[in-house]
């Protein structure tokens, strides 16, 4: 039994006639009355009596009609209440990003949100390498990465586009020693005490590791790290895009300073998504913003 044969019924039945069917449906005469026949074997009954008069319906093809109609009707439910998932489905990004990027994010959406009101974003932070790990096994959509070319051509089924490059920085508060400086040097990160957010990329982590920094405090909240530099002697380690419109870096209660080894430290944003996932217009949409607010950095 399939479906074009319950649709059949339902046809020969409406039009008490094969052939009246068979044009109505834009096949032979001989193919409706085969499936037809080959339906009856299967349910070991006869659906319709035929005689010189026409066609008309025994009293199990009058149960099969009732029954053809109801599911063939909730077929048509399904594949509307699927089309209007996948338009659903169409209009939702979920998104991770690593904490670089966080704050820029946020200026991201708003300007994307105004003129696409109607798309709804799910954001998630985390580090780089989770969000490589968890790509495919949380169904993000697409996320924004610091990270090597090199490391990306290690991964299979991902697929990436590269958006811009930003220096590596440090942030400091009035009080820091390092705030009237216009860059710093090796010498002047030498065992120095700094704050890392939790998150923080592994060439951070190195940073740290290379200068000998002491970390007094490590912590996921943004502001509470703020407050701390703000306050204090000790500075955390950041990308030039990173604080580019933060309100205190614009006021001046806090100065984000370039490192220069040779020469300035930099490293590559890349945006990735799995190769199993189609680039709509919407995340393209997406995409062009974030490459406008970057390109836009410093």
């Amino acid at each position: 039994m399939n479906f074009e044969q319950l649709e059949y019924v339902v046809s020969i039945a409406k039009e008490k006639s094969i052939s009246k069917a068979a044009k109505k449906l834009h096949i032979s005469t001989s193919g409706v009355s085969q499936a037809i026949t080959q339906l009856e074997r299967e349910l070991e009954i006869n659906i319709f009596n035929r005689s010189r008069g026409g066609i008309t319906l025994t009293l199990q093809g009058e149960l099969v009609l009732s029954r053809s109609i109801e599911i063939l009707n909730n077929l048509k439910e399904l594949k509307d209440q699927l089309s209007d998932f996948k338009d659903t489905r169409g209009k939702h990004i979920k998104i991770a990003c690593a904490p670089t990027f966080t704050y820029t994010i946020h200026n991201v959406l708003k300007d994307y949100s105004d003129i696409n009101s109607n798309v709804t974003i799910e954001l998630i932070e985390q580090g780089t390498n989770q969000i490589i790990n968890n790509l495919t096994k949380e169904d993000y959509d697409l996320a924004l990465v610091v990270a090597t070319k090199a490391e990306l051509e290690k991964e299979h089924n991902l697929n990436f586009e590269y958006l811009s490059k930003g220096n590596v920085c440090i942030v400091v508060g009035k009080g820091s020693p390092l705030y009237k400086l216009d860059y710093v040097t090796a010498n002047d990160l030498l065992n120095q005490k700094i704050v890392m957010y939790n998150f923080s990329n592994k060439n951070f982590l190195q940073l740290a590791k290379k200068f000998k920094n002491e970390i007094v405090l490590k912590s996921n909240r943004t502001m509470t790290l703020i407050e701390i530099i703000k306050e204090g002697r000790v500075f955390t380690y950041v990308h030039s895009t990173t604080l580019k419109n933060f309100p205190e870096v614009i006021s001046g209660e806090l100065k984000v300073i370039p490192i220069k080894e040779a020469d300035f430290i930099s490293q590559d944003f890349w945006i990735v998504f799995p190769s199993t996932k189609e680039n709509t217009f919407t995340k393209s949409d997406f995409i062009n913003c974030v490459k406008n607010h970057l390109e836009g950095s410093p």
